[in-house]
């Protein structure tokens, strides 16, 4: 489900293992929606609305549910609107705010996913097939314009006694043209049972929230709803239970490329204290013209309503219908924020800004990420004369050379597209004197099939979550390692330093630190050099030097 860019400019599908042990469908569409129901029964719990606590907020009293978990009881606040629906005259309309309002309503079922087509879903059932699971245990999500919605996890006891905890709001990857807030992966309860406040927000995609024209105002679309998402957090997590001057936004692949966006973005930037950077980083140093975004956007235009078609007409249009056209439209470019009046830089070059928010970051990689997608007829050689002429091959071939085709590969790839960005960003936050942490997840599931996987993209999310699938090989050393990951990340949005009792030490990241600057997230958990440092170098070296 996430997309990311490779170094010949297009972009290919990578994603994630998910949860969905309790949910089975059968192929039958009546039961299909039985175990629906049954979905929702468990997630909410039964009985009436009524029932479970309330929150007030300044857009209204929120009804949720009490969920009770080995650690305690957590409250669950699911499909809590942060914005206006963006349909009708709000189609490409940047966010609006919801007014306040003392409405008392539901809080009890996920919203509609944004809309969007089947890529995730097929992806996810790909990857359950190749894990030997059943494929179709995978249900699509309904979709909606209307789908500007957060959830909410927090434990109950904390709020119950007024406490202040801090706060993670997940946002999820995906291309940017797929995913929702309620994948099976980023379920908030289990974290939340371990002390903080968990979010999980949604954003408009593809041609609904990365697309310009020049009759339009110029605006990130997908960015002012997180954007509103995150005001909106500062307004009211308090009542939730949660500390708002300590909220992190953690993200993977194409939301932790939105979350760099995000930080390249001071009005934005103020919104939070920390960031958890996960298997991103291609974005950091580039960043589309607002003109060539409108390109795109004209184009869209005549394919649906012709070169000289109104904007209202275009609005007019249904989203399947927009959604087909732009399938081809964008289909080399994918979809991406652009310099605008409140992003005028890419992040790397923001990070050596004068003006510039004091931020935390915690970011890493893993081993695997292009493992699952490689081209079967391709050669490291070849790959690196199509995608990076200006590069010198020999010193990359003589480091690569002990590897298989398809290890060299993923290494490459791996390092061009994620691990080399995510150390610029990285060095680029520890030399304006913030607090950087790196971390390098390798851990690969027991199994010969698991062995084919690798620590691929995504990998780390259940570990994260504690949200590990049945068809997931999981046994004491997967645990040992979610309990540890699980902790890390609380405590780091706690106080912007992982380190805890009981922990392995992660050593800080600075750009005049020793070499075991890294921490392995693995089958073993200890400080290392990076493995992939001198690939870096030798990829970012100019010719003859």
């Amino acid at each position: 489900p996430c997309h990311t860019v490779g170094g010949d400019g297009h972009s290919a599908p990578v994603g994630r293992a998910g949860r969905f042990r309790w949910l089975r469908c059968g192929h039958h569409r009546l039961v299909r929606r039985m175990y629906r129901w049954l979905l929702l029964w468990l997630v909410v719990g039964a009985g009436q609305a009524d029932a479970g606590p309330v929150v007030t907020t300044n857009t209204g009293l929120f009804d949720g549910r009490q969920l009770q978990l080995q650690r305690g009881v957590v409250e669950a606040y699911l499909g809590v609107p942060f914005a206006r629906p963006p349909v009708g005259e709000l189609r490409w309309v940047a966010a609006q705010p919801l007014v306040k309002s003392t409405e008392r309503r539901p809080a009890l079922a996920f919203a509609p996913a944004c809309y969007q087509g089947q890529h995730i879903v097929n992806w996810y059932r790909r990857v359950i097939g190749q894990f030997g699971g059943d494929t179709h245990s995978f249900a699509a999500p309904a979709v909606s314009e209307d789908c500007l919605y957060l959830n909410i996890w927090t434990p109950s006891a904390a709020r119950a006694n007024g406490q202040q905890l801090p706060v993670i709001v997940y946002i999820h990857g995906g291309s940017n043209s797929g995913g929702w807030s309620w994948e099976p992966n980023y379920n908030g309860a289990q974290l939340a049972s371990r002390g903080a406040v968990v979010v999980s927000v949604a954003y408009r995609l593809g041609p609904f929230g990365f697309f310009a024209h020049p009759q339009l105002p110029p605006a990130n679309l997908a960015l002012s709803d997180l954007t509103v998402a995150l005001q909106w957090l500062q307004d009211n997590i308090p009542a939730f239970g949660g500390d708002s001057s300590r909220l992190t936004l953690v993200g993977e692949s194409a939301g932790a490329s939105n979350i760099g966006q995000l930080m390249a973005m001071p009005k934005a930037a103020a919104l939070f204290a920390r960031v958890i950077h996960q298997s991103a980083g291609w974005a950091a140093a580039q960043l589309p013209s607002l003109e060539e975004r409108q390109a795109y956007g004209r184009q869209l235009q005549s394919a649906l309503v012709g070169a000289s078609g109104s904007l209202s007409s275009l609005r007019a249009k249904p989203a399947k219908q927009v959604l087909e056209a732009a399938a081809s439209v964008f289909a080399q470019s994918g979809y991406s924020a652009h310099r605008s009046a409140d992003l005028p830089r890419p992040l790397l070059e923001a990070l050596r800004a004068t003006a510039r928010q004091p931020i935390d970051l915690l970011i890493g990689t893993n081993a695997d990420e292009w493992l699952m997608y490689l081209d079967d007829n391709q050669t490291v050689a070849a790959w690196l004369a199509d995608n990076l002429p200006n590069s010198e091959p020999g010193p990359i071939l003589d480091l690569l050379v002990d590897n298989s085709r398809e290890r060299g590969l993923d290494r490459l790839i791996t390092a061009v597209n994620f691990v080399c960005p995510s150390l610029a960003l990285a060095t680029g936050v520890a030399s304006r004197g913030d607090r950087s942490w790196l971390y390098y997840f390798s851990r690969q599931r027991h199994g010969e099939l698991a062995a084919t996987m690798g620590a691929y993209h995504g990998a780390e999310l259940p570990y994260i979550f504690d949200s590990h699938d049945d068809w997931l090989p999981t046994n004491a050393v997967d645990r040992r390692l979610t309990e540890a990951m699980m902790q890390y990340w609380i405590n780091f949005a706690a106080s912007g330093d992982p380190n805890g009792p009981g922990l392995p030490h992660w050593p800080r990241y600075t750009t005049a630190s020793a070499p075991r600057n890294t921490l392995q997230l693995g089958s073993v958990i200890d400080s290392i050099s990076h493995p992939e440092a001198t690939l870096c170098q030798l990829l970012e070296q100019p010719p003859g030097d």
